[in-house]
């Protein structure tokens, strides 16, 4: 499927991550996993993720890390509402200070 996509054979591949065909044809085949380093070449030459590749579910490497840097931009907004909403609360009424009575 990705490698219709990418308008690629078997053969094309296997010359792209420098592995022979019927390497890579045993490992689509009788599912095999190839060392880290090649199933990471396979990746990124077909544009998935490592994760995908392996069975996951994000597919497209562009999708996977603007989520990635959504959820940090995400949990910084959050800790600098926590901190500004602990700043007013100490403000509004500091703990250990007594109110003034006049």
């Amino acid at each position: 499927m990705l490698l219709k996509a990418h308008k690629m054979t078997q053969k094309q591949l296997a010359d792209r991550i420098a592995v022979s065909l019927n390497t890579l044809q045993g490992w689509i085949h009788y599912d095999r996993i190839p060392e880290t380093a090649t199933a990471y070449a396979i990746a990124v030459t077909l544009g998935v993720t490592l994760n995908y590749l392996l069975g996951g579910l994000e597919r497209d490497i562009t999708t996977a890390r603007l989520k990635e840097l959504a959820a940090r931009d995400a949990a910084s907004r959050i800790t600098e509402l926590a901190a500004a909403i602990l700043e007013e609360a100490q403000e509004m009424n500091p703990i250990g200070k007594k109110k003034s009575v006049r």
